[in-house]
């Protein structure tokens, strides 16, 4: 029985080491993968229709893998002053910014072309107008 794990071992040993780089090489792979952050400029027009919006998109963009960064200014619910969009230069003043932040460009799409967002979607069409942009993180 000793000598067939003596025989057994270093097999044994091989593949744990490599099981381990691959695990090491793939959270690595993971933080060096830039992070994608959708920034939205979103003027509201019927505050009690995006209310609805709101509350159907947040379990949405969760489920698909996004995490709000960001959530200010522009709804009568919004009286925290911390939560206020501060303009600093260049007249730009949103009356609602919002950052969401993506692992990938393909979680974001996923919940783009979804059904269950598509239905929602139309919900923020209706009661606000929105301008976006999609960067990537900088890592250097």
């Amino acid at each position: 029985m000793i000598s067939k794990f003596i025989r057994l071992f270093p097999i044994i040993f091989l593949c744990t080491i490599g099981l381990h780089a691959q695990n090491s090489e793939s959270i690595t792979a993971e933080k060096d993968s830039p992070k994608i952050f959708m920034i939205l400029d979103i003027t509201v027009h019927d505050t009690s229709m995006y209310e609805q919006y709101r509350k159907n998109v947040e379990p949405l963009i969760k489920k698909f893998g996004g995490k709000y960064l960001v959530r200010s200014g522009g709804m009568a619910l919004d009286t925290d002053p911390d939560r206020k969009v501060i303009p600093v230069a260049g007249g730009w003043n949103p009356n609602r910014l919002i950052i969401v932040q993506w692992d990938s460009m393909e979680q974001l799409q996923s919940l783009s072309t979804s059904a269950e967002y598509k239905a929602v979607a139309e919900l923020r069409e209706k009661s606000a107008s929105t301008k976006s942009i999609i960067v990537k993180e900088y890592l250097k």
